[in-house]
C-alpha cells in the first residue's frame, strides 16, 4: 500500500470514529429510507465525520492519478514507454441507486460480469436487511 492509500484509510477510519462519538452523544442519527441508508447530524462530531470521510475519498481518488503520472514519467525516462503500441484497458462498474442498478462496461463480457455482481449485491443487501 502506498502513502495515499494509508492516508485515505486513516481519514475514513477517523471519520467513522467521529460518527460513533456523535452517535453516542446524540448528535448523529442513522436510518433507512426504503433500502437506502442515511446518516444525519447536527453537531461538531457529525461535521468532522463528514469532512474526514470526504477527505479520505478525495485522497484515495487522487492517488490513482498521482502514481499513474509517476509511472509514465519513469517509463519515458527509461525509454520503455512506446506510445505507438498502446494496450487497451477494459473496465466496468455498477452503481446502485436503491434497488435500481446502473451497469456500464467497455465490452459485453465486462458488462455481463458487472450484471452478475449487481445481482449478487442486491441479493446480499436484501439478506442483510431482512
Amino acid at each position: 500500500m502506498n502513502r495515499f492509500h494509508v492516508a485515505s484509510i486513516f481519514c475514513i477510519t477517523i471519520g467513522i470514529i467521529f460518527f460513533i462519538i456523535g452517535f453516542l452523544k446524540g448528535e448523529v442519527e442513522a436510518g433507512l429510507i426504503i433500502i437506502i441508508p442515511f446518516i444525519s447530524g447536527s453537531g461538531i462530531f457529525a461535521f468532522l465525520g463528514f469532512i474526514t470521510i470526504f477527505l479520505g475519498v478525495i485522497i484515495y481518488l487522487f492517488s490513482f492519478t498521482y502514481y499513474q503520472n509517476q509511472y509514465i514519467e519513469y517509463l519515458d525516462k527509461e525509454n520503455l514507454h512506446d506510445r505507438s503500441n498502446k494496450k487497451s484497458i477494459k473496465g466496468g462498474g455498477v452503481i446502485l441507486i436503491g434497488p435500481i442498478p446502473i451497469i456500464f462496461g467497455s465490452s459485453k463480457k465486462i458488462a455481463l460480469i458487472m450484471m452478475i455482481i449487481a445481482i449478487i449485491l442486491i441479493i446480499v443487501t436484501f439478506i442483510l436487511l431482512f
